[in-house]
């Protein structure tokens, strides 16, 4: 059974840790002092986190708060910032009681620029309007973060002891600017209870979180998802467990976590995705919290009678698997730098729900958001969820300020306090198989770049570039993006930010002859409704009106506020 190897497995990494810290027990009569370790559980592995910060830098620091997740997405620009636990000797939760509020919200403003072709006499020209564009569906691989939508998220939580309890509020689309949205509105979405109990040894940690709430992993930012805010491995969205172990050995912290969680999927008789169950095993070494290095596997099934009503019936067991690993170096004054690879098997995995969000797909065969919809179907859609797709993903990030401050002090730090231009690089490759013709052998490949000048403490300058490719058989459906950007903020390391950016798109094909539909820009297979890029009266609720255009804007305005506490 593949349960029992995996345990197995999980055991083989957990068991013999504490085995290792045996000659450094904790004096019975002494009290740890109190340290910050950093929880990458995450973001798949041992993230690096910075030495200890000046005092006027601390405000700054990321991540932000305790134990504070991120959102269903589209992530916010900051970022999915990893918890932080505060441990008795690293093991175990302050001996305090209290509770804590934390929370991160994006407003943005968005304005499509459009065009009649034949405009009336009282009628302009040029018409505004929702945006319409490729990129904005958070659950498609054309996702790039240019045009992400607002939202918001409230984490409360209480402590006492080395225990925590956290709920979490989250939603997009905000009502009093748009209109009530029921499935937007997300509600209690969250809430899960935290133990990091003492333990007799000084360098060995243990948690264990149950409820529901997001394990992350394989996050190409330092403290987030990266610039394309998706998941080389996966995150889940389940109610279930995760049990993680640390242990440093001098330079080196060994780490090991295993998780196990259920997914009711969305009862819709138009849903092909059934009760969903997944097991996931993760394990790595840091060293000098410089180099980190993690492999990971998840495995995700469905086996569910069919339900009464159900518009696919008697269809074979379903599964899902992902496995692979990654490696971060922060590498100071020489930059930070992120670089992972993953396979995504899948059979039968249009019944496989949503438990694990990977590469931009939410399981296997949620209505059109999965790995089937995204990546395995063609127009025919033959695949009947079957095949695999291997993934590159890196990141690298460079700071000019940091390294004019270790030309001057070798080994200093660049904290954000003063001028600097940050520059990133970032890439996506995609490798497809399925049993779909039309997508066996596609790659899709995306990559860009994005300038980030501080300028004053209240005022910066950006410019961002993305390039996707999503079909290699058809390049008539490659596009790329232009977006320079206006910054503003109350001070160096403040925590909210306003941008008004301007984007340009640039299209192979804009629009496509009605013979050939595929020889053009193409919608996300699940068009954003009810009026993005490909949405239809005929593919949403009855009496919903569809997007304003069929093709894509060339021209997008976006003002946006942003804080996070």
């Amino acid at each position: 059974m593949r349960l029992s190897s995996l345990t197995m497995l999980l055991c083989g990494v957990l068991v013999p840790l504490p085995a290792l810290a045996q000659g450094d027990p904790k004096p019975a009569d002494e009290d740890a002092p109190v340290v910050q370790m950093q929880n990458t559980s995450a973001g798949g592995g041992s993230a690096p986190s910075a030495p200890a910060k000046p005092a006027a830098a601390q405000s700054a620091q990321k991540p932000p708060a305790p134990d504070v997740q991120t959102p269903q997405g589209p992530p916010p620009s900051f970022g999915n910032s990893s918890p932080v636990i505060s441990g008795s000797g690293g093991n175990g939760a302050n001996k305090s009681e209290g509770f804590e509020f934390h929370g991160y919200f994006r407003a943005p403003m968005r304005i499509g620029i459009g065009a009649r072709d034949n405009p009336l006499p009282d009628q302009s020209k040029t018409t505004l309007h929702a945006p319409v564009v490729p990129d904005d569906q958070y659950l498609n691989w054309q996702y790039s973060g240019h045009q992400a939508r607002d939202w918001a998220e409230l984490y409360f939580s209480y402590s006492k002891g080395w225990a925590k309890a956290t709920a979490g509020i989250l939603a997009f689309n905000f009502t009093d600017a748009a209109w009530k949205e029921n499935l937007a509105q997300f509600g209690i979405a969250q809430g899960w209870v935290t133990l990091t109990p003492e333990l007799p040894w000084m360098n060995v940690r243990l948690e264990a979180k149950v409820g529901s709430f997001w394990g992350r992993y394989g996050m190409a930012g330092r403290y987030d998802a990266g610039y394309y805010d998706t998941f080389l491995f996966g995150r889940t969205h389940t109610l279930g467990e995760t049990l993680r172990m640390e242990i440093d050995v001098k330079d080196f912290t060994l780490w090991g976590e295993q998780g196990f969680g259920v997914r009711r999927p969305n009862p819709s008789i138009y849903n092909d995705a059934r009760f969903t169950l997944v097991n996931h095993l993760h394990a790595g070494v840091s060293w000098k919290k410089t180099v980190d290095l993690s492999l990971h596997h998840f495995y995700t099934w469905a086996q569910e009678e069919d339900r009464p009503g159900s518009a696919l019936t008697n269809v074979p067991n379903g599964n899902m698997s992902v496995i692979g690993a990654d490696v971060r170096v922060d590498a100071n004054m020489f930059g930070y730098l992120y670089a992972g690879f993953s396979r995504v098997s899948a059979e039968n995995a249009r019944v496989v729900g949503p438990a694990v969000e990977v590469i931009h797909a939410n399981g296997g065969g949620e209505f059109a958001l999965g790995i089937t919809s995204n990546y395995l179907d063609g127009p025919t859609r033959q695949s009947n969820g079957n095949g695999a797709v291997n993934t590159l993903l890196a990141q690298y990030e460079l700071s000019i300020a940091n390294i004019l401050s270790n030309m001057k002090t070798p080994g200093q730090r660049y904290w954000g306090e003063g001028p600097d231009l940050k520059i990133a690089a970032f890439t996506m490759a995609n490798f497809i198989s399925s049993d779909d013709p039309d997508m066996d052998g596609v790659r899709k490949f995306k990559y860009g770049f994005d300038l980030n000048g501080r300028i004053k403490s209240w005022f910066g300058l950006g410019l961002r570039f993305d390039r996707l490719q999503p079909n290699s058989k058809i390049p008539e459906q490659s596009f790329a993006i232009l977006s320079p950007r206006l910054i503003f903020r109350s001070d160096w390391l403040a925590h909210e930010e306003i941008s008004l950016q301007y984007s340009r798109y640039f299209f192979n094909v804009r629009e496509c002859d009605p013979a050939t539909p595929q020889l053009c820009t193409q919608p996300p297979a699940a068009p954003t409704l009810p009026d993005g890029f490909g949405a239809t009266t005929t593919n949403q609720d009855p009496g919903t009106r569809g997007a304003p255009a069929t093709r894509p804007d060339l021209n997008v305005i976006r003002l946006q506020a942003s804080i996070w506490w």
